[in-house]
């Protein structure tokens, strides 16, 4: 495993939040792609024994260029993706020398930073893509340009045809480098003192069951933001042991509820129709909201907040903390959010309960930009405010600016340390 073997070379790369990017081992012959996704994402392209490259035409600044498209193939039409802008940088020169060789080696990393699989593979570089990289430009990119650029790409995405398709590059898989179906012990204590922590973690590729694996990872997404001893793991009512709520973080200024849904993470759910997959997330949001609902009128009226948590009560005084909540789920579609919002103020009305709807990687987003409560709390508001103003909520996009100040905060605490 790239991970046990080499964690000093993945190191720098695994900053980065989210992608596809490259790295060199001193003395191989043989580049190596990294692709750091939730695991809703590397399940396919496990199960697809590889995925697709598209080279994406677009302006930057009245500059002609490409970025690359990766797509997962859960779905024909509508695949899982994640895009890269390429910009003058090593990184971006290793990954095209990488994509320009017959054979690399893929290793597949979770959000958090976990390695789940690895394969030998072989690249399929189609004329059209390799014309495109050899005439390739790197124009000088700013915040603006990299949001334009990126919503061009997603419109390129969506209306490609099957001559696009077939232009594509392919990543094929030969060979599996370690056993690819195997259970990670995360044995990072530090990560696991939570209130009602158990003292390490588990997961896989493969998840027959959804819920534990999926609060365990939005925790430790969370602590990212708050810290351990102000997480509590499904706590319970005092008086008859029914869970409050999936997660409650309790700060000086605010109480956050956490109630969160997902999905197995198998071939079967990977293969439901996109129209499945809506429903499926309409129906987790109504059932998380009215625990939401449930979770909020018991702390309202408990005064002061008792809960049972590993077997003891803590009783907490909230006196003027703000009471807030959020909802998660595996998946939003952003051309549904007008039905998400409907529910959302159908349930807790407009202002009275502060209640956001995210799916998993913009928690990912949200936690990894916003390492702060502050900042966390002014970018829930952010979106909470807009949707009072407007009846909607809306989408909270971070941009280049944001990967810029997170890898310089990163380099900054490496040097310290």
């Amino acid at each position: 495993m790239l991970s046990l073997d080499h964690p000093e070379v993945c190191q720098t790369a695994l900053q980065h939040p989210l992608g596809i990017h490259s790295i060199r081992i001193h003395g191989e012959g043989v580049p190596r792609l990294l692709l750091k996704l939730p695991v809703s994402y590397l399940l396919p392209i496990k199960l697809g024994h590889g995925f697709r490259i598209y080279v994406v035409p677009v302006d930057v600044a009245d500059v002609a260029s490409y970025g690359l498209m990766c797509a997962f193939d859960d779905d024909d039409d509508e695949p899982l993706v994640c895009w890269r802008m390429l910009d003058d940088h090593p990184d971006t020169h290793d990954l095209l020398h990488a994509l320009t060789r017959r054979e690399v080696f893929v290793h597949l990393f979770d959000e958090q930073n976990r390695e789940l699989a690895g394969y030998r593979a072989i690249t399929d570089v189609p004329l059209e893509a390799k014309a495109r990289l050899d005439h390739l430009k790197f124009p000088r990119i700013d915040h603006a340009g990299y949001h334009a650029a990126t919503e061009e790409a997603k419109a390129w995405f969506g209306r490609r045809n099957p001559t696009d398709d077939a232009g594509a590059m392919r990543v094929k898989f030969v060979s599996p480098l370690f056993p690819d179906d195997q259970l990670i012990e995360d044995d990072r204590d530090h990560l696991y003192r939570f209130h009602g922590a158990k003292g390490r973690g588990f997961t896989t590729l493969e998840r027959v069951e959804a819920g534990l694996p999926q609060e365990l990872d939005i925790i430790l997404l969370l602590q990212r933001v708050f810290r351990p001893d102000q997480i509590f793991h499904a706590p319970l009512r005092h008086y008859d042991n029914e869970e409050i709520a999936d997660v409650v973080v309790l700060t000086d200024d605010v109480c956050l509820v956490i109630q969160a849904k997902d999905s197995p993470n198998t071939s079967q759910t990977l293969q439901r129709s996109i129209e499945r997959k809506r429903t499926t997330t309409r129906k987790q949001l109504r059932s998380a909201i009215n625990q939401v609902v449930g979770a909020l009128s018991y702390i309202k009226r408990t005064r002061p907040l008792r809960m049972r948590v590993d077997g003891e009560e803590v009783v907490v005084d909230l006196g003027q903390r703000n009471i807030l909540a959020l909802v998660v789920v595996r998946e939003l579609f952003l051309d549904d959010y007008d039905a998400y919002s409907a529910l959302l103020f159908n349930a807790l009305g407009r202002g009275e309960h502060p209640c956001l709807a995210l799916e998993y990687e913009e928690l990912h987003s949200y936690t990894t930009f916003c390492p702060s409560p502050a900042q966390f709390l002014s970018a829930y508001f952010q979106v909470f405010d807009s949707a009072m103003e407007h009846g909607e909520f809306p989408r909270l996009r971070f941009g280049l600016n944001d990967v810029e100040a997170l890898l310089q905060a990163q380099e900054k605490t490496s040097g310290t340390e």
